[in-house]
């Protein structure tokens, strides 16, 4: 009992970690779309300002995608477990290889989301009637207005390299444990199965 309060509990965590996941990339590219339309209509008139952010929003959709698929998971896995079907140890394993899966992917995207967060920054470039506006005249103009092209100077983009980690956690957490009910449960029958031929040995005595 103590071990299935465990895992819905486990299985929650991951649902609401998962959830603001998903919740802050969507936030971020958000925030981003603001940052973009207010510095395009800063430039002078007559210049075309090109922001390029692909790299870093390339790997934070897979982790929105990662994010969701553990949403689902956990919310299915805590739903089964309430039946008797959660109880079968094929569904268990599936479930657990699932959300293990899910771990992993998510696992992956994170540490790459966390190493474009510290090295890399928005592309910015710009041009006046056809020719390219000098990057010592782009920062000048970053710098009047405010901004900073560096990721790592951008709190939305913070929380989606930090709170995803709780969903990794927590993702690796549930996943352990659906397999050690796995175990668990052809532990069981394997004992009910042996109790009854005992029964019926005795029986035939």
């Amino acid at each position: 009992m103590a071990s299935k309060i465990l895992l819905l509990i486990s299985l929650f965590l991951t649902f609401a970690f998962s959830v603001v996941g998903w919740s802050v990339v969507i936030n971020a590219l958000v925030k981003s779309n603001q940052e973009s339309s207010y510095i395009k209509s800063e430039a002078p008139d007559g210049i075309i300002v090109d922001i390029n952010y692909h790299d870093i929003y390339s790997v934070c959709a897979v982790i929105a995608a990662a994010c969701a698929l553990l949403t689902a998971l956990s919310l299915v896995s805590a739903f089964s477990q309430m039946s008797s079907f959660g109880r079968k140890q094929r569904v268990l394993h599936f479930q657990a290889f699932l959300m293990l899966f899910g771990a992993l992917w998510l696992l992956a995207t994170v540490i790459a989301c966390d190493v474009l967060f510290a090295t890399r920054s928005t592309k910015i470039t710009a041009t006046l009637n056809g020719s390219a506006v000098p990057q010592s005249s782009i920062q000048q103009m970053e710098q009047n207005i405010g901004v900073s092209p560096e990721y790592s100077k951008k709190w939305y983009l913070r929380l989606c390299a930090i709170l995803p980690w709780f969903a990794v956690l927590f993702a690796t957490l549930s996943g352990l444990l659906l397999h050690s009910a796995a175990r668990n449960t052809n532990d069981y029958r394997s004992t009910e199965v042996s109790e009854s031929q005992k029964i019926a040995r005795t029986s035939d005595e």
